[in-house]
């Protein structure tokens, strides 16, 4: 199975594009979700959160991404 995922600016297309879509033959539409959140909004909020990793140098990084 393959997914698209699709962002609609303008809201006022979605009717159509429902019906286009599930006149397709084994096409169905997920649950939708809307977020304000960017990707820059959740990586400050990552940060805020405390989940960030920093490595000292790159060899640490990758000692510790490889497990060595």
């Amino acid at each position: 199975m393959t997914l698209l995922t699709l962002r609609i600016d303008d809201p006022s297309i979605l009717p159509t594009l429902k019906r286009v879509v599930k006149a397709f033959k084994g096409v169905s539409i997920a649950a939708t979700e809307e977020s304000d959140f960017g990707g820059i909004d959740e990586a400050l909020e990552d940060v805020r959160d405390g989940r960030v990793y920093s490595a000292t140098s790159t060899d640490s990084l990758f000692k510790d991404i490889l497990g060595i």
